[in-house]
């Protein structure tokens, strides 16, 4: 009856605003109508997959089966989560991630690790650097701004800033069933132009496509989302998202981070490699680099912020390239980071560092949880310098570091 009511008042919405096609600077009716019914939602479930654009060509897939409880008491975002990993991706993903009360939830190989909002209050905030914006960990996931609540969130925030577009396009079929169709175009952070494609089930106006594209042109990419097997309003047990439940077992007396692997910590001997060089025949061996100083950095061709670290690197490269007591190396390992990828990647960029690559197991025994991450070993292997992420004082900390020791 309900789902009637909902169709029945959005047809009364659409014939009043027939021949509106397209609102400037205005909510368009139906589509606000739309985000405060999903902003109501109570608790939803869907498998969803995963296709997202790459700045240097190709497409990353993924899916994962989303369940969601709204909690109003809940001061991060509104809702908890549950986002598990598909069987065929979980190499790539891991196995799942959750947001449960005060604590982010994510599994690897099988061992979980959970960070608290008490214990790390910084991890679980959206930092500013320079230009760019790291987003708090509990909104790290793909899947996280497709949910129904942050689709909803969305074209509210888009009008309430009168900043916003709307196209209605003509209704749609997806999976066999009639959509509603939107194109939604607004700006983030007040310069990033984005465009966003919204398809929603007439039924019960859930959510049936998503595409989101950043800045429209040569380089823009984009994020699309399908939704099937969708479930809405189900009544969620009270006990489902519990740790006894999702996990099998209480992590609740066990300290933040359990079964995470303790990082690498300056003073340590540096993990010994072989790599092959991008360009070259031929392999490259820490071992074979004893009595200098070396420079390590992890980065990916899909990384933001790996493409902002370029412009460090080659200035080290410009400062330090001829200097016989100094190494500098650039190490991709990434699953997707194939040699043709990232020579294009460094065709673009105009990389000048030395290109090492195929080096997944080096990422692992290096414990690198994020891209880009620095390292700088002494002559004799130990680690002296260690930077997870990338802001423009990393340049500055590093160039100080190799002046002091190279005189």
């Amino acid at each position: 009856m309900k789902e009637q009511i909902m169709t029945l008042t959005l047809i009364l919405i659409s014939l009043f605003s027939q021949g509106q096609m397209t609102s400037y600077n205005q909510p368009n009716p139906q589509l606000k109508f739309i985000a405060d019914q999903l902003t109501e939602i109570k608790d939803f479930s869907a498998d969803c997959y995963l296709t997202m654009s790459l700045q240097y060509g190709g497409t990353m897939n993924s899916a994962t089966t989303m369940t969601l409880k709204k909690v109003a008491s809940d001061t991060l975002c509104g809702f908890y989560y549950y986002f598990k990993t598909h069987r065929e991706f979980i190499h790539r993903d891991g196995d799942f991630i959750a947001l449960v009360g005060d604590a982010f939830y994510s599994s690897i190989n099988g061992k979980i690790n959970k960070t608290s909002i008490i214990d790390k209050p910084e991890e679980f905030k959206t930092r500013k650097i320079e230009n760019g914006f790291i987003p708090s960990i509990f909104e790290s996931s793909s899947f996280f701004n497709a949910t129904p609540f942050q689709i909803g969130k969305l074209i509210n925030d888009a009008y309430s800033k009168s900043e916003a577009i709307t196209i209605h396009r003509p209704d749609t079929i997806i999976n066999g069933k009639s959509c509603f169709n939107f194109i939604l175009k607004d700006k983030i952070y007040k310069v990033v132009p984005r465009k966003t494609v919204l398809c929603f089930d007439k039924n019960d106006l859930s959510p049936t496509f998503y595409k989101q594209t950043l800045n429209e042109g040569v380089h823009a990419q984009y994020k699309i989302i399908e939704y099937k097997n969708k479930q809405i309003n189900i009544g969620l047990k009270a006990s489902f998202f519990t740790e006894e439940n999702l996990f099998g077992k209480s992590l609740a007396n066990n300290s933040t981070n359990p079964t995470n692997p303790p990082s690498l910590k300056v003073g340590q001997i540096a993990p010994q490699w072989t790599l092959p060089v991008l360009y070259r025949e031929q392999e490259i061996s820490s071992d074979k680099l004893k009595g200098k100083y070396i420079l390590l950095e992890f980065t990916g061709t899909w990384c933001g912020h790996c493409w902002d670290a370029v412009k460090t690197m080659n200035k080290l490269e410009e400062l330090y390239g001829n200097n016989e007591k100094l190494e500098i190396f650039s190490v991709f390992g990434g699953e997707i980071d194939s040699p043709d990828r990232i020579k294009k990647f460094a065709e673009k960029e105009n990389i000048k560092s030395t290109i090492l690559y195929s080096a997944k197991e080096i990422i692992e025994k290096y414990k690198v949880v994020g891209f880009p991450t620095f390292f700088i070993i002494d002559p004799v292997g130990k680690l002296i310098y260690i930077q997870k992420g990338y802001s423009k004082s990393v340049e500055t900390e590093i160039i100080k570091m190799i002046n002091e020791k190279i005189k």
